[in-house]
């Protein structure tokens, strides 16, 4: 369960935190920013799934989703997303790329800048820190809880969840990774002559609704009639 939610320099909000329960109803008038919490979730949803890149270049870049109000020269421009769970608390920083000295077509990508997990209910003390990422070198503990530094080279457009997959050597990153994953969001289905609601199926056990309701249960047609005649 998500304990708490914060969030910083994303779209319309400059800075908020959530302290959620199981259920939690989210209300306002239109152009508050309630839809802009959905999406920060599905960002980090995304950043599990190795496809941080792509969800934000379908949200129009970098540019397009960072805070457009006024920022103290002396700030970081940096967008923050964190989410503290039951048993791990995760946060993510995201900037821009470095000003380079010949032309590009990549000057608008997002660069993961750091990438922090630690232990729950901890206030983020260094010894509950489980990984840490600068730029693209990341220190974690591995399952002997041991310090290390990981030795592969990481996309500077992307989470380390969608790179370093070894969960024989980092459980927690990986069962953080899993936490993330499993979300589920069901806004919109495409009711369209093509959408996955109305595609024919082979019917199987599914323990969870497809987030484009491709599972959900339906029939062709009526297998059955009841008629009831009352007089």
């Amino acid at each position: 369960m998500i304990k708490t939610l914060h969030i910083e320099n994303y779209r319309s909000i400059r800075r908020m935190s959530l302290e959620l329960e199981q259920l939690n109803i989210v209300f306002g008038p239109n152009g508050t920013g309630k839809s802009n919490i959905y999406k920060a979730i599905h960002l980090m949803h995304s950043a599990a799934q190795g496809q941080f890149s792509q969800a934000l270049a379908n949200e129009g870049g970098i540019l397009k989703v960072f805070w457009a109000g006024k920022t103290r020269t002396d700030q970081l421009r940096r967008m923050n997303l964190a989410v503290e769970t039951e048993t791990y608390e995760y946060e993510l920083q995201v900037g821009f790329v470095e000003r380079l000295p010949y032309p590009s077509q990549f000057q608008l990508d997002p660069v993961i800048k750091e990438e922090t997990i630690w232990l729950s209910d901890q206030h983020r003390r260094p010894s509950a820190r489980l990984m840490q990422r600068k730029n693209q070198t990341v220190f974690l503990n591995n399952v002997h809880h041991e310090k290390v530094t990981h030795s592969g080279t990481l996309y500077e457009n992307e989470s380390v969840f969608g790179q370093l997959g070894e969960p024989h050597l980092y459980p927690e990153v990986s069962q953080m990774r899993e936490s993330l994953r499993n979300w589920r969001f069901y806004h919109e289905f495409s009711v369209s002559s093509g959408s996955a609601i109305r595609a024919p199926q082979v019917g199987f056990r599914s323990p969870v609704l497809a987030s484009d309701g491709q599972t959900w249960p339906r029939r062709s047609r009526p297998s059955w009639r009841l008629a009831m005649n009352c007089s």
